[in-house]
């Protein structure tokens, strides 16, 4: 019963960590790690190849869980965008605003070095790159939804959902990728799952690698680069400004986002 019961559990936990890594805003690392699961599962991970049966059995509750959790919350995210997109834009944005206080936190375990900013000079540089590389590949337009960039969506979703306190759900927005992506989900195009899935493995086993390596020796460095990042592509996808009294609703919403992810971040961990 009790085996029963983890797997039950490990299920539901990799449903939350699947959906957060598709919400904008959100992220599966950072939930990963308030459930105390993230080290034990990038271990896992990481030792498929030396203990295959071992790892695999601890990993399928949480890949199932993933896949359900990515599956049920893209009909919910197309339906919002469709009809209200501005009013989630601000309430997810609001979402990301929330968990800079606790990346700055993170980043200054060890104390605060001013050479750590050039980590979020970093970040913000590879955000002016994406900007530049969309200018270039479609003239700032969407990107074409073909294989390559279906792997490459499943590659930028892994970067969400194996990197805490990163989202790059609003990379994939600004590329024009998002609201297709959900599209082919929620119509369980297998073609386009197949190839998001290679993309996001490859991906997702590259980056735990450097994860491991880049926060256990560089956790400074490493989370103000994600500080970084995120201000940067929060500056590419803005919304813009609109008129009252619509302007306070949003404002509102972007209040609400910021709550809930402060309430998240107090989420029991599981030791």
């Amino acid at each position: 019963m009790r085996a029963q019961a983890d797997f039950w559990l490990a299920i539901a936990q990799g449903s939350i960590i699947g959906a957060a890594g598709l919400i904008p805003g959100a992220s599966g690392g950072v939930l990963a790690v308030a459930m105390g699961i993230y080290r034990p599962i990038v271990d896992a991970i990481l030792a498929l190849l030396k203990d295959f049966k071992k790892s695999f059995r601890f990993l399928l509750p949480y890949g199932i869980g993933v896949a359900f959790g990515i599956l049920v919350t893209a009909r919910g995210l197309e339906w919002l965008l469709e009809r209200y997109k501005p009013a989630l834009m601000y309430t997810l944005m609001g979402m990301v605003a929330g968990g800079v206080p606790s990346l700055v936190r993170d980043a200054n375990a060890q104390g605060f070095h001013k050479r750590y900013l050039a980590g979020t000079l970093l970040g913000l540089l590879l955000a002016l790159v994406l900007a530049s590389l969309d200018e270039v590949v479609t003239g700032g337009g969407a990107w074409p939804f073909t294989p390559l960039t279906m792997a490459m969506a499943g590659a930028i979703l892994a970067v969400g959902i194996v990197i805490p306190g990163v989202s790059t759900s609003f990379v994939l927005m600004y590329m024009g990728l998002y609201e297709p992506l959900l599209k082919a989900l929620n119509r369980l195009d297998i073609p386009v799952l197949f190839f998001m899935g290679l993309g996001l493995a490859v991906a997702g086993v590259l980056l735990l690698l450097f994860v491991r390596r880049m926060f256990n020796r560089h956790q400074g460095y490493a989370y103000y680069c994600v500080l970084g990042f995120l201000l940067g592509t929060l500056a590419l996808i803005f919304p813009g400004l609109y008129p009252f009294p619509g302007m306070v609703l949003y404002i509102l919403l972007f209040a609400a986002g910021l709550a809930a992810t402060r309430l998240m971040e107090r989420l029991p961990s599981r030791k």
